[in-house]
């Protein structure tokens, strides 16, 4: 038990120094390779912290559990979208506004994509067609991104070996974030079981949580220094990232079955959190405190019903 505590608060303390180094790495590239800070926080940031996601979506395809990788997809897009984006709002005491059509383009990104599970509910299953349309979708919004927001003067003079070195301590950085969140939900589940808590509350908290944490923390820094596109990218792109990429690459991988009801259930939520954001985008270009604390509601609600408490239907 004293074990499970120190490593849970060593690795937390961990996870916020290596955010704040991956935020200067990703600042660094980007310039390196003249992105803006939403394309850096979309085409990086979001790829590298939905590691967690991917790795237990591929896994679970591998072994013919194509729902839980559907379940586990949807669930992270929907703790990205209320309790992420309003513990980060509250922590970095900044709330995140959204300046330009390039951001809010990549909210429309958000719901478009939020819509495609729709199909699969639809179907029933994954398969390699969806998988293709996925990844497609995937490139297509990493150009559009990447193409339609300023961008920031390339660094002059830099040499192949000094981009490489800053590309491995990025990728090194990142890999530690996502060990160490592993080590998190491990110590915490430990923590959990010794009070007795209940498998469901575990899994729908501790388990769906900790593989956010690594899109938590930087979004967190991210605030912190204002680069607001940098977190917009990196929450928001992560989202689409789950969808398109993640949900792509295990569809080309599992044939198996879906459980319709259970994909239906995730789905409100997702479709809520989408229009919240949305909605909040379009009236006030911004998400305040006040939104934020509406997100960390609709995250409460979505972990009721999980453990069977509906207060919605």
């Amino acid at each position: 038990m004293i074990l499970s505590i120190l490593i849970l608060l060593v690795s937390l303390l961990l996870i916020g120094v290596l955010s704040e180094r991956v935020i200067r790495y990703v600042l660094v590239l980007s310039k390196i390779f003249g992105l803006s800070e939403m394309a850096a926080g979309f085409v990086l940031l979001s790829v590298a912290t939905s590691l967690p996601e991917l790795s237990v979506s591929t896994f679970a395809a591998v072994v013919g559990e194509g729902g839980l990788s559907v379940g586990n997809v949807l669930g992270s897009n929907v703790a990205n979208l209320t309790i992420i984006i309003g513990l980060a709002v509250f922590l970095s005491k900044t709330e995140i506004l959204v300046k330009g059509q390039p951001q809010k383009e990549l909210v429309q990104f958000l719901f478009l994509s939020s819509i495609i599970p729709l199909f699969i509910v639809q179907r029933g299953s994954l398969g390699p067609v969806l998988g293709i349309v996925l990844l497609i979708l995937f490139v297509y919004f990493s150009v559009t991104v990447s193409r339609k927001t300023e961008k920031t003067q390339p660094l002059e003079r830099i040499k192949k070996g000094e981009t490489a070195i800053v590309g491995l301590k990025f990728l090194v950085a990142v890999v530690l974030i996502v060990v160490l969140s592993k080590w998190v939900v491990e110590s915490s589940v430990e923590i959990a079981e010794f009070l007795q808590l209940p498998h469901s509350i575990i899994g729908a908290t501790i388990i769906g949580l900790g593989t956010s944490l690594p899109e938590l923390a930087t979004t967190i820094q991210a605030l912190k220094q204002k680069l607001f596109g940098m977190a917009l990218g990196n929450l928001l792109g992560s989202c689409v990232t789950n969808i398109t990429l993640i949900l792509g690459v295990t569809s080309l991988i599992s044939f198996s079955q879906v459980d319709v009801v259970a994909v239906q259930s995730i789905m409100f939520y997702v479709l809520l959190s989408s229009l919240s954001i949305w909605y909040m985008v379009s009236a006030g270009e911004h998400v305040s405190r006040r939104s934020a604390f509406f997100l960390c509601i609709v995250y409460v609600l979505f972990i009721l019903q999980q453990i069977g408490v509906s207060l919605i239907f």
